[in-house]
């Protein structure tokens, strides 16, 4: 598989239509660890062991007998005075924690928590999650009870701490055995209320392995899945099957981190084609079905990823994807290229930034969740015309296709003296040269009103 994964129509294996359907009633939540980062470099349990070991060693009255074991070198050094604050400090130093770049894991399980899909907990220090969408839009991150009771609607729970502040990380047997009350609650709550997924866990914490035997001796194991390259080969010998004896194999799902989220985000990026594919089955002349295949193209990643840039102040834990918004765009867009190719074939191709080539013309796509007046319209364009100029640079004029629920005032058509320019151009390039576009605008429930 790709970094951007496998394209939408690859087919996904039972366990994720099942589990796509948990997501689309908001009972679907996934405990990540630290699996999922070791492929981008970060060391393992062990390897990070060894080299705290290595360092402690040169700390007085240090001593520890297993350095590859991280707890117990951990508890080595808490021991110490001040050792524990030595530990969450030191650990930090020893691993690039806040400089890995995020994998197709950690992008995908941002968009699926933007989405709403999913409720996400993390166990692991590094902040790839939080940096995969951080030049678009803001993903919430608690690290304390403070931060986790002040922030409303969907965020990132992050049950050991965050390498972004030192004192947060649960490193030692004592954290881990009896982690602050906070994180016990949000992990048992969802643990309770969810179809939990564990994705890139190997060892499970002590207070959660009390809480999974709970839940698993009053319901059954019937709401738990793992997620392991290797979990069901390597049953016998992993702490699961301790944990969780008598867990059925159709819940031990064999697979990298990457693939599982790329199936599941196809999963749920489909029920918009799908819905397009039943627009074209009540309307044969709408081409909705060429639009699908040319969006099909598309993984699931980069779709997410058109969809949610297509937006404009969108929030985050509301889905794109089942907005009636975009499948209305989508459904104009197939009519302005069967309006556009005449008698011939529509021509549609989607362009990564959030645009759709339709025959010779660019079109540039923005959704806007709410009612809108005539200048957050204007204000709007403006701003997303001003980003497509800093990246390619000054045209004759930009096409914009607009959804919204509803516009109040007069619509405007075109913004004919848009000035786009760059403050931070050179002078001497600003010179002489033109600073304004005019901007065509094509609102979607118009295209379909008239359809």
């Amino acid at each position: 598989m790709s970094d951007l994964g496998q394209p939408l129509t690859a087919t996904v294996d039972a366990t994720i239509v099942v589990l796509a359907a948990d997501a689309a009633q908001g009972r679907l939540a996934v405990c990540a660890g630290a699996g999922i980062s070791i492929p981008l470099g970060l060391p393992s349990g062990s390897d990070l062991g060894r080299l705290l070991h290595e360092r402690f060693r040169q700390v007085t009255g240090y001593a520890c007998t297993v350095p590859d074991d991280l707890l117990a070198v951990a508890d080595a050094a808490a021991q110490l005075p001040d050792g524990l604050a030595a530990v969450q400090h030191t650990v930090l130093d020893v691993a690039p924690f806040d400089e890995a770049r995020p994998a197709l894991a950690h992008h995908l399980l941002a968009l699926l928590v933007a989405e709403g899909a999913i409720r996400l907990l993390l166990t692991n220090w590094d902040n790839c999650v939080e940096r995969a969408r951080r030049a678009y839009e803001h993903i919430p991150t608690a690290r304390t009870e403070s931060e986790a009771e002040g922030l409303r609607g969907q965020f990132v729970v992050k049950l050991h701490g965050c390498c972004t502040w030192a004192d947060t990380l649960l490193i030692t047997s004592a954290q881990l055995s009896d982690p602050p009350l906070w994180a016990k609650a949000y992990f048992e709550a969802e643990l309770a209320r969810s179809s939990m997924v564990f994705v890139g866990i190997g060892n499970v914490a002590d207070y959660a392995q009390r809480r999974i035997s709970e839940l698993v001796a009053l319901v059954g194991a019937n709401r738990v899945r793992i997620v392991s390259p290797n979990i069901a080969t390597d049953w016998d010998r992993s702490q699961w099957s301790a944990l969780l004896p008598a867990l059925p194999t159709s819940r031990r799902v064999e697979k990298p981190a990457d693939t599982f989220l790329d199936e599941l985000a196809r999963r749920w990026v489909m029920v918009l084609i799908d819905e397009l594919h039943a627009i074209q089955r009540a309307n044969a002349l709408c081409a909705a079905d060429i639009v699908a295949a040319a969006f099909c193209t598309f993984t699931a990643l980069q779709a997410l990823k058109w969809l949610r840039g297509a937006t404009s102040g969108w929030p985050i834990g509301r889905s794109v994807v089942r907005a009636p918004a975009a499948l209305s765009t989508l459904e104009a867009i197939g009519l302005l290229a069967r309006e556009a190719a005449g008698a011939g074939e529509p021509m549609v191709r989607f362009v990564p930034a959030s645009a759709v080539q339709i025959h010779e013309r660019i079109v540039h796509v923005v959704i806007v969740p709410d009612r809108r007046t005539s200048t957050d319209i204007s204000r709007v364009v403006t701003e997303r015309a001003q980003e497509i100029v800093h990246r390619t640079g000054l045209l004759e004029e930009l096409s914009f296709l607009i959804a919204a629920d509803s516009v109040r005032g007069p619509k405007p058509a075109r913004l004919p003296a848009a000035d786009l320019v760059d403050p931070y151009a050179p002078i001497d390039q600003l010179v002489g040269a033109a600073t304004q576009v005019s901007i065509a605008i094509t609102y979607v429930d118009d295209v379909l009103r008239a359809a």
